[in-house]
């Protein structure tokens, strides 16, 4: 495919320099993301003449579905450049941000945003510190909005999902964050394990999660017990825990079952 690349990038970019409708942007950020996907760390070649249209969608609130597919795309990107994707992650972490932030946006780009953070943090590895702060900080507050909420109307399938993707995305977030600093600065999520352990627990009481969500959850106790190691085990070698890991792995699908096996060896460990 590397061969076709300049042909089509460049077709791709006049789309977003003619300002082509919403549903055309769409699909030429998915043929981005692929791309991406294809040729990896070749991709960074067409970066400087991407990004401001990347920008621009980020930014694109009115057209959700825009901003939704540009999200994903940074992962794209996050993913195929891996570390050198910092030069542009100063405006990306700021524009994700403000996203988060806007009351305007439609709130199922949200979770999307979250997840996002973990592809940045996983691609920069210990380069993601200067980001931290305000990453936690902003993971706080979501995590506060997903404990509160509580779904009690099985027919309100709206925040049934939407409630089970922003679970997922908070997981995956801290995920990322913890997998990226793991051996450089790690501990400085550990002010965060206590609440984070009470969410997990929460969430995984509630009979409305999805497989998707227990299996994040499950993922991270072990992230957490695996860079984190002593530290954690006020938090996680609890009867509690250890129940939720047992029962996952006797009644959960198969990967659930392997995700279970793993996170329970590792916290049997520290």
């Amino acid at each position: 495919i590397r061969k076709y690349t300049d042909q089509i990038m460049n077709l791709i970019i006049r789309i977003f320099v003619n300002k082509s409708t919403a549903s055309a942007q769409e699909e030429a950020l998915m043929a981005v993301g692929a791309i991406a996907n294809a040729i990896e760390g070749q991709f960074e070649s067409y970066m400087l003449s991407f990004t401001d249209h990347l920008y621009r969608c980020l930014k694109n609130y009115q057209d959700y579905q825009v901003c939704s597919v540009a999200v994903g795309v940074t992962g794209d990107l996050a993913r195929a450049l891996g570390p050198n994707i910092l030069p542009y992650c100063d405006v990306i972490v700021t524009l994700l941000l403000e996203a988060l932030q806007d009351p305007s946006l439609n709130r199922s780009v949200k979770p999307r945003i979250l997840s996002c953070f973990g592809d940045i943090a996983l691609s920069l590895g210990p380069d993601f510190e200067r980001y931290l702060i305000v990453s936690l900080s902003m993971l706080e507050q979501a995590s506060k909005t997903a404990l509160s909420t509580r779904l009690e109307d099985p027919d309100d399938y709206d925040m049934i999902e939407y409630m089970n993707l922003l679970r997922e995305g908070i997981f995956e977030a801290y995920t990322g964050i913890l997998q990226g600093l793991r051996g450089h600065k790690g501990e400085m999520v550990l002010q965060a394990v206590q609440d984070l352990v009470h969410l997990i627990l929460n969430v995984y009481a509630d009979n409305f999660k999805t497989d998707e969500v227990t299996k994040a959850a499950v993922a991270l106790l072990g992230d957490i017990g695996h860079t984190l190691g002593s530290h954690t085990r006020p938090y996680l070698c609890t009867e509690t825990v250890f129940h939720l890991l047992e029962d996952c792995y006797t009644k959960g699908s198969g990967d659930i079952q392997q995700t279970a096996k793993w996170a329970k060896e590792v916290i049997s460990k520290i």
